[in-house]
Parts: structure tokens; sequence; C-alpha cells
């Protein structure tokens, strides 16, 4: 169910490219807004779910967590849609989930927790991959395009890191589906104002693909994961959940013919190699 769960997530790049006309904050909004349809039938079904949602338990702090939780969320997606519309999926896949990395770093002062020199080495050797992924050669000659994708990239898996530490600061207080429930709402807030600037003869076109990303690589992938989690221990769990980075970059060379060049390649298999180490914690 865990590896089902990171293949549908990493279907993401083939909807985000086959929608036209929308900028990466209109896809995200009814991204969050179709998967609110979905979640909210699956959290209200139940009386406690019911009870659940109204957060009335929660202290403020928990609740401003939570607004945390969705910020992260709304960045995270704007941000690695954004990665791919401008660089290789290869490139963006890799970069977008470096995120335990950045949760090993930030740990010690969010949370408190305590690394191993194991842990250590694993981020510096993720950073070294990093550095190899991006190609600084190709940065300076592929243009704004690829810095800007790039960058976008980068910056995802920080913010997706942000989505793993408040999520674990109200891990015990708060369900994984209302959670998600609550950070899709946040983010249908936060980017209102780009979804109702629908462009003009798209909409209906794009629809199908919006629904998939809604369905097929939001709700259901969590729903997978959640369910998973209950079956296998942590360390397993995080193996799984490596086959999604490399499921996208099969994706891209299978579907959209890119390729990472020798020196990317070795970053990404180092990459991949430090986020096990780092999640192994």
């Amino acid at each position: 169910m865990t590896m089902l769960g990171a293949f549908c997530f990493a279907l993401v790049p083939i909807w985000v490219r086959s929608i036209e006309a929308y900028s990466s904050m209109g896809i995200v909004f009814f991204r969050a807004l179709i998967g609110l349809v979905p979640l909210s039938l699956w959290v209200l079904r139940t009386a406690g779910g019911r009870q659940e949602v109204t957060l009335t338990w929660l202290s403020r702090r928990q609740r401003l967590v939570l607004l945390g939780v969705g910020l992260s969320m709304c960045g995270t997606a704007t941000t690695y849609y954004l990665g791919i519309m401008n660089t290789s999926v290869a490139k963006a896949v890799v970069l977008h989930y470096t995120a335990p990395l950045w949760v090993a770093i930030l740990s010690p002062l969010v949370l408190g927790e305590k690394n191993a020199p194991l842990t250590w080495f694993a981020v510096a050797a993720g950073l070294l991959g990093i550095g190899l992924i991006a190609e600084p050669s190709s940065l300076l000659g592929g243009g704004r395009q690829e810095l800007l994708g790039v960058g976008s990239a980068f910056f995802s898996g920080i913010c997706l890191a942000g989505v793993f530490l408040f999520g674990r600061f109200l891990a015990g207080g708060l369900s994984s589906p209302v959670c998600t429930l609550w950070g899709s709402l946040i983010v249908v807030l936060i980017l209102l104002p780009w979804g109702v600037s629908v462009p003009e003869g798209h909409f209906w076109m794009n629809l199908p693909f919006l629904v998939l990303l809604g369905t097929v690589s939001l709700v259901l992938p969590y729903t997978l994961f959640f369910q998973g989690q209950k079956h296998i221990p942590a360390q397993a769990a995080s193996m799984a959940a490596l086959f999604e980075p490399v499921c996208g970059i099969a994706i891209g060379f299978l579907v959209f013919g890119e390729q990472l060049t020798l020196a990317g390649s070795v970053g990404a298999a180092i990459v991949l190699f430090s986020i096990y180490l780092a999640s192994c914690r």
C-alpha cells in the first residue's frame, strides 16, 4: 500500500504538464478544492470524525501549528509544480524529496530532537548530491527558466520538511486525515484569488487532469500511506517511500524523454541513499 501510494504521488508531473494556461497557484487551488470533497466524506462519515474536525480541544498553539501545516502544504505544491514546469522532471522530483534531509537539520531546533552522527553524515552526503543534481554549469547555460525550475524544486523540499515537522508536532493530538483536510482547506483559502481567475476556454479541457491530481495524486496516496503505516515499521516505510522519487525519474525518462547527466545521476543516487539514512533515525 505504501509503495502504491508513492507511485500515485509520482504521477503528479504527468497531470501537471498536461494542464494548459494555468499557473502553478491555480493548479494547486483546484487540486486542493477537488481533494476536499472525498476527504470531507471520509472524515465526516463517523461521529468521531465530525467531532474531531471541529478542533475544539486543540490549544491556541496547536491551531497555529495546524495553520503552519496548511501554509507548508501550499508552498510545497506551488513551488514543486513550478519546478516541474521549468526544469526536468528528474531534477524536480529528487530536489523535492530532499525533505528528510531538511527535517534532520531543523528537527533539533524545532522539535528538540537529537541527531545521531550517521544522520549528519547523511545530511552532508545529501547536500553534495543536491549540488551534483543542480549542475551549476547547466544553470548558467540554461537561462532563467532552468534557474527558476531548480530553485523552485529546491525550495519545495524545504516546504515539505515543514509539513513533516508541523505534522510531527501534532501527532497524537490530531489524526492525519483531519490534518490533511484542514491543510487542504487552508490551501484553498490562500489561493482563492488564483482559483477564481480561470483562463477562459481552458477549465473544461483541464478538468480531467485536475480531478486526477485531486484524487489519484492527493486523496488516494494519503489514504494508502495511512493504512500502510499500520502494518510496517517506520524503517520499512522509509524504504517504500523512496519508491516515489525513483518512479519520478523513470517517468521523466519514459514519458518525457528526459534524463539526467552522469553527474546528475550520481547526485540522485547519493541523495536517495542519504534520504534513506536520514529516515532511519
